[in-house]
């Protein structure tokens, strides 16, 4: 994208240079004051020319030719000229997979993974799933802006997905390896508190919330909000017994949190 962004540089400095030549030579347009053009309007729409209305007799407006305009402007005019030209240039060169200027081409399928960094980025989704993008910078070395880039791209091709989990985007390889039940129990095991929370209630069926409290050192209040997110995804649920609620891991998730829980420790 750099050299490209270089060569429309280049070639919009030298379509100003052939602009501001033309318009030397040929004395290019001439802007006139709409003063007395038609004098039927002069009265109505401007005020009327006399040695009372100094701002528009000190300085008497002059024609300005497009050689006298500012550089400034006269970029934004030749912008405006070959914007169209360039867009279509490149969706017609992108369709046909034809390569761009400076080695870019269309991004396909075939060649997604051509791209070495793209292709990191996807081999540390697949080894960790449900990696956060705080944990693929530091995996990584890659900048915030740049993961956002080729993750968008892996998505948009299919080739991972992404689910969200008390407020945080993670991230799965999109080949059907992983139900939504299990992305959902490797979540929030690699949430901290969401893992030892689930660890506990595996170990203690029936637990009440106070107890998860003291046994694992947060608040009731901080229990309560993870809990929340728990039963949400429908990985545990509550049976009420007098006053006191228990909880319990629900069957089908038994079995799936005892195969990820020991990996995901590890």
């Amino acid at each position: 994208m750099q050299k490209l962004f270089r060569c429309l540089t280049i070639a919009l400095i030298i379509l100003l240079a052939i602009v501001s030549a033309a318009a030397a030579e040929s004395g290019g347009y001439i802007v006139r004051p709409a003063y007395d053009l038609y004098p039927e309007y002069s009265e109505l729409y401007f005020t009327p020319h006399s040695p009372d209305t100094v701002l528009l007799n000190d300085p008497v407006p002059t024609p300005i030719s497009l050689a006298d305009l500012p550089p400034w402007i006269l970029v934004i005019i030749g912008l405006t000229a070959v914007t169209p030209g360039i867009i279509y240039t490149t969706k017609y060169l992108s369709a046909a997979n034809l390569p761009l200027i400076g080695g870019f081409k269309r991004i396909s399928d075939k060649n997604i993974f051509q791209n070495t960094s793209r292709k990191a980025i996807y081999e540390c989704v697949k080894e960790n799933p449900g990696v956060q993008l705080a944990d693929m910078e530091r995996s990584t070395g890659f900048s915030y802006k740049n993961l956002i880039y080729h993750i968008n791209l892996l998505k948009n091709f299919r080739k991972i997905t992404s689910s969200e989990c008390k407020n945080t985007e993670r991230f799965f390889e999109n080949s059907g390896k992983f139900s939504p039940e299990e992305r959902a129990i490797i979540m929030h095991l690699k949430h901290p508190c969401g893992g030892k929370i689930l660890a506990t209630i595996a170990r203690y069926p029936g637990i009440s919330r106070n107890e998860i409290s003291t046994r694992i050192g947060i608040s009731g209040p901080s229990v309560s909000w993870h809990m929340h997110f728990l039963l949400h995804d429908r990985i545990i649920e509550q049976e009420k017994e007098g006053n006191t609620v228990r909880h319990y891991l629900r069957d089908p998730m038994i079995e799936i949190y005892q195969r990820y829980a020991s990996i995901i420790a590890e």
